[in-house]
């Protein structure tokens, strides 16, 4: 089986479920009779595990950076992707290789098919036996959805993160931040420090508490006071995830960090791991500025420093169709100008409801089929000087840039 035939067969197992989510069921059992089965590679493994709502990918790119300037070999398991699949597997900058990545689907496609092995699942276990091929100095799993049920809390790390709680798969995670959090905390392994980014009170003395049942420290992110480094990440909100890294990194007990190389490795994030979609300047005259964030806490953010410009602002937006994600309209202010669009995913929000949640706020707005042509029009309507954010959703990013 080469490449593209790999890649066919997998991008027709379902991703984890589907627009209505049946029969789909967050278990572990499936998962570690998998992991039986490949003769648990995880166990060779330094990991450090990243939960939380927002920020996973970015703190666990910040960490790989720090810790290549170093000298280190990091692999980095994330998702979802934007492009190209193999994004989701890669060590340092280098995404998995065609030639491993059709290898084991060719390998293990009757297991994965007789046990209905989902398409997160294969990737996961994929990354594990690639980063245990490769003897990594130290890998990096990004939790897929929740952390108590999710694939990736098979793994025993040397150090677990939690970025901060907000609201987003509320399906399966609940509908208070604090059911949120419980699932979360479920990465909370005993004897293994968490470093927590969540800064309500409440939720982090839920955290402590939840570290003490387990007999575990926890560490809390330095406050963004201290955090004065220059990087490549241009987002403000990654200053959050900078403290978390660096909090992370500085409980490795078996490395000599050098503060010169942390904040080279904090500086050159992108150019070191490949890291892109937040905050990325992709067109000038007008400015056009693409980010990933798509639920309502990540695009509130992205709104706190859209603010600062003086510039007239135009957003182009489209989202899937999730539990209070029409709230995020609520977020938007009145005198930017908007281009809503269809996603194209099963998945996607029909346009008519963004719509008519527009109309009841007032927004001046237009509405497009398709993003590239929301994008072409923001892009005529502006002069050189206004600014076009593309937010709302990774579908939406990925059909603008390819």
């Amino acid at each position: 089986m080469n490449y593209k035939n790999a890649l066919k067969w997998l991008n027709e197992i379902p991703i984890s479920f589907n627009k209505d989510y049946k029969g789909y069921k967050l278990t572990l059992k499936k998962v570690y009779d998998l992991f039986n089965y490949l003769k648990n590679p995880e166990k060779k493994l330094k990991i450090i595990h990243i939960g939380g709502t927002n920020g996973k990918g970015s703190t666990s790119n910040i960490i790989s950076s720090i810790l290549q300037e170093h000298g280190k070999n990091i692999g980095v398991f994330s998702s979802p992707h934007i492009l190209d699949v193999r994004e989701r597997i890669k060590i340092n900058d280098v995404y998995i290789s065609k030639d491993f990545f059709s290898e084991f689907i060719s390998k293990h496609k009757k297991y994965f098919t007789e046990n209905k092995i989902s398409f997160f699942e294969i990737l996961f276990s994929m990354s594990v036996c690639y980063f245990s091929k490769n003897k990594t100095d130290y890998v990096i799993l990004e939790v897929g959805l929740g952390g108590r049920l999710d694939a990736t809390n098979i793994c025993n790390p040397i150090v677990s993160c939690i970025t901060n709680i907000g609201y987003d798969h509320k399906k399966f995670l609940g509908n208070t931040l604090l059911s949120i959090a419980t699932e979360k905390a479920g990465i909370i392994k005993p004897g293994i420090p968490l470093v927590v980014g969540e800064q309500r009170k409440n939720l982090i003395k839920f955290f402590q508490k939840t570290c003490d049942d387990r007999l575990t420290k926890m560490y809390l992110a330095s406050s963004l006071n201290e955090v004065n480094y220059n990087s490549d990440l241009k987002g403000v909100y990654q200053r959050k995830n900078i403290s978390v890294a660096l909090k992370a990194v500085s409980l490795l007990k078996d490395i000599q960090i050098d503060y010169q190389l942390v904040k080279k490795g904090v500086k050159n994030v992108k150019k070191n791991t490949r890291f892109y979609g937040r905050w990325d300047l992709i067109s000038h005259n007008p400015d056009v500025i693409i980010d990933v964030a798509h639920n309502f806490d990540g695009i509130k953010e992205i709104l706190g420093q859209i603010k600062e410009f003086k510039n007239q602002i135009r957003i182009v937006f489209g989202t899937l169709d999730k539990i209070d994600q029409l709230k995020i309209i609520d977020l938007f202010p009145k005198n930017y100008i908007y281009y809503f669009c269809n996603v194209d995913s099963e998945r996607a929000m029909n346009i008519e409801k963004i719509l008519m949640k527009a109309r009841q706020n007032n927004l001046n707005f237009k509405s497009f089929n398709k993003s590239k042509n929301a994008l072409g029009q923001a892009m005529n309507d502006s002069s050189k000087n206004d600014v076009v954010f593309v937010i709302g959703s990774v579908y939406l990013i990925s059909e603008i840039l390819s």
